[in-house]
């Protein structure tokens, strides 16, 4: 069955990358603009003849003109569970009272209006740009905040993307929201560890993550392997494509500057938060890097597992923040 909304979101989206506006694409069909229109907010179809006149103009088939593909389908290298997102085997929910709280007070849709604040301009710059690049996007670890993800679908609803995380009820509760506030035929979700990405190599344009590399934990609850991480992110971008990446860590200077206790506490139940990872990052390939410091955050300001082992040693713990934008060589 043919969604008529959706159709119409994927012209407009092919519209748009021609940079054509309605008057110009119908002249170059010989209609008026007022049956464009009605094409794209999915009041009618086109007939058959200019429906391939349509798919000769973006260099498509009529198929994927009028059908909603499963993009998952076409990259998949294991086999998934289809439950309205795709289901892998490595996925699991690691923090279940979390994620009941999650679902029940609404995180989900906190975070999307959290990121239109004015407050959150240097996110929004960078969701800019990435959605300006285009291709498929994959969000790693996109977790209730949604990563940079929020920020490039409200820079560019027609984006397209797979939203992932290692816990299915993070990856469900962003398709109920999404489903409702943006109905994009260009969005697909799956749960799946990060440490195995389970989609074929050189297939995705860009990789955007914000914490989910850093935080990257196991099935079994532990500390993931974060090289592996970057690797897999590596392999499944396409010559030429780009790791957005973002994250904190705790420079040496910053913790000269705390107590002697909280010195020797952190180094030895966080340690994993001195790493900026930059040396893990060209190890998993990466040569073409650019890092910028985009901020900080405390401890004091937050309400993650870091800044309650902080708060429990009496301190406040400052991390620096950056992006990194990292290019796969070309072939």
């Amino acid at each position: 069955m043919i969604h008529k909304v959706h159709f119409g979101k994927r012209i407009a989206s092919y519209r748009k990358q021609q940079a054509w506006s309605q008057a110009e694409l119908a002249e170059k069909l010989g209609v008026t603009s007022q049956a464009v229109s009605k094409w794209e907010t999915g009041a009618a179809l086109p007939d058959i003849d200019l429906l391939l006149e349509l798919s000769h103009l973006y260099g498509v088939s009529i198929n994927e003109l009028l059908e909603d593909r499963d993009i998952l389908k076409t990259l998949a290298v294991q086999s998934y569970k289809d439950e309205g997102a795709a289901m892998f085997d490595s996925a699991a929910e690691v923090h279940k009272e979390w994620a009941r709280d999650m679902a029940r007070e609404g995180w989900i849709a906190r975070s999307w209006q959290a990121a239109k604040l004015p407050e959150k301009r240097g996110e929004q710059e960078i969701g800019r740009q990435i959605a300006e690049e285009g291709g498929l996007i994959l969000e790693l670890g996109a977790g209730p905040g949604g990563g940079f993800m929020p920020y490039i679908l409200q820079a560019d609803p027609d984006a397209s993307m797979i939203v992932s995380d290692m816990s299915p009820t993070v990856v469900l509760e962003w398709k109920k929201f999404l489903d409702k506030e943006l109905d994009s035929p260009n969005l697909s979700y799956a749960a799946f560890d990060y440490c195995q990405i389970p989609i074929r190599d050189s297939c995705i344009d860009i990789v955007s993550d914000y914490g989910g590399i850093a935080n990257a934990i196991t099935a079994k609850c532990e500390p993931g392997d974060k090289e592996a991480a970057l690797k897999e992110a590596y392999r499944v971008l396409k010559p030429g494509g780009l790791l957005v990446t973002a994250s904190g860590f705790v420079t040496r200077d910053t913790l000269a500057a705390l107590p002697e206790h909280a010195q020797k506490a952190l180094c030895k139940e966080r340690p994993d938060i001195f790493d900026d990872l930059y040396e893990e990052t060209v190890l998993a390939g990466f040569r073409e890097i650019d890092s910028t410091i985009i901020g900080y955050r405390d401890t004091d300001d937050d309400e993650s597992g870091v800044a309650d082992l902080a708060r429990s040693l009496g301190v406040n713990v400052r991390f620096t923040e950056y992006v990194r934008l990292c290019k796969k060589q070309l072939l």
